[in-house]
């Protein structure tokens, strides 16, 4: 049995910021990940490598715009190329964040499963053998899976990971594609290929796309997307056919069957916690959504952290560094609560193209807040007219009584660059006047954040 001061069940967002920071200030610390390498889900099979075919995408569609205006641009996207770029992003990363892991003393990374025994031990089980260790304090941030429905047929259908992972397993651009799930991952892919040349067909449960968000945001983003995409809510999918030359999607729409036939049929109906074996022996609590947890980001054990996907509360990565370096404060203030997670002040965005992003309150939320709301369209802004994609606005909502900013969106260009300057005025509690007298850059769309305060000022 090994004794550390830290151990973290995970390696990705959740755990290795935190754990720089424990071993900066001198604690020995061990990350054990079954993956081996440090980053988590956003790197392996996430946010990197969605958002690399992306931006591709993105500046594709810019390029035939631009021929549309009579300008030579070539148009022609190979999309192996595209898989191999993406590949080699996801590889320099992982070498950067090995570098940056051999700077630091006293880190360990192990690869292996953890399987927790008590409050403070650790079982590790490695490819050869198992060690234990015995840690003052525990980071849980094993991160969440992709969760599939039981569905006639679910089998035939690929997830994220065929599409996102290292070599992955979809390599070209299917001429037909059928996704199950209205979520940021759905949305996010149905634009990528239907920008890359595939017929998307989308089907959506609930009622509308995006269903945990503001609905006006979510309209007004739905409205900008490619009208080739076809979105079909209030569907229902009850079994999936698979005759070895084409995949046929079966579900209800508007009380009647219908059928849908494609090449790829994509499963992107959400994702679902990973709980470490132990967890529940040990009495720490959690919902269907997660890990329980307080704003300090600790469980009911007072020496136990859960951050990151892991506690369900904001399934991003930014979120789950933030929470991860809360949680080593926390740690090294001696389990005092030194530092909190401030959710309203972590932004959200949903990367299709093009792109919607949003903050804080808005009018969804708003209980108990009277709201007032300053606007900026694109039609007017330069940088939008420049590259000919002027839907969309930024909207500011601000408390009524003290002119204070709770939050914000942005639908349309730039929009998941422009939320973070939102975002940074909402968190150091920023005023309608203070953003109306910020003289933001032109010609930028960012000025339409001060052009939106101006309304109300």
């Amino acid at each position: 049995m090994e004794k550390v001061d830290v151990i973290t069940i995970g390696a990705g967002g959740g755990a290795y910021p935190g754990a720089f920071e424990l071993s900066k200030a001198g604690k020995k610390v061990v990350m054990v990940d079954t993956k081996g390498v440090m980053s988590g889900n956003c790197l392996s099979e996430g946010c990197i490598p969605s958002k690399t075919i992306r931006e591709i995408a993105v500046m594709l569609l810019r390029s035939k715009r631009f021929t549309s205006y009579g300008i030579g641009v070539n148009t022609f996207a190979d999309y192996s190329k595209i898989i191999e770029h993406k590949d080699a992003v996801q590889q320099a990363r992982y070498a950067m964040h090995s570098r940056e892991l051999s700077v630091f003393p006293g880190l360990e990374l192990v690869k292996g499963r953890a399987e927790i025994q008590d409050n403070h031990h650790v079982l590790v089980h490695t490819d050869s053998d198992s060690k234990e260790y015995c840690a003052d304090y525990m980071i849980i941030a094993s991160g969440s899976e992709s969760s599939r429905p039981s569905i006639e047929g679910i089998e035939y259908c690929i997830d994220s990971s065929d599409i996102y992972s290292l070599n992955p397993t979809i390599r070209q651009v299917p001429a037909r594609m059928t996704i199950i799930g209205g979520g940021y991952i759905g949305l996010e892919t149905a634009s990528m290929f239907a920008a890359l040349g595939s017929k998307v067909t989308l089907l959506e449960f609930m009622p509308r796309v995006l269903s945990n968000m503001d609905e006006d945001f979510v309209s007004g983003l739905v409205s900008l997307l490619d009208p080739s995409i076809e979105i079909l809510t209030s569907a229902s999918v009850t079994h999936i056919v698979d005759d070895g030359k084409v995949k046929r999607t079966s579900f209800i729409f508007n009380g009647k069957e219908r059928e849908v036939e494609s090449d790829v049929v994509l499963c992107a109906t959400g994702r679902r916690p990973v709980i470490p074996e132990g967890a529940d022996k040990i009495g720490i609590k959690r919902t269907k959504m997660g890990i329980t947890v307080d704003t300090s980001m600790r469980t009911n054990i007072d020496n136990i952290y859960a951050t990151g996907d892991v506690n369900g509360l904001k399934p991003l990565f930014h979120a789950a560094v933030r929470m991860s370096l809360v949680a080593a404060h926390n740690i090294l203030s001696g389990s005092k609560t030194s530092d909190y997670v401030d959710l309203l002040s972590i932004p959200t965005t949903i990367f299709t193209i093009p792109g919607g992003a949003v903050v804080g309150v808005t009018r969804n939320d708003a209980s108990g807040i009277k709201l007032i709301e300053g606007h900026y369209r694109f039609e007017g802004d330069s940088r939008a007219q420049i590259f000919g994609e002027t839907g969309g606005e930024i909207r500011l909502f601000f408390d009524a009584m003290t002119t204070k900013l709770v939050g914000g969106w942005v639908v349309g260009i730039d929009a998941g660059n422009l939320i973070g300057e939102i975002a940074a005025a909402l968190s150091l509690g920023a005023k309608a006047i203070d953003l109306a007298n910020l003289a933001n850059q032109h010609p930028m769309a960012s000025e339409g954040i001060s052009a939106a305060a101006r309304e109300i000022v």
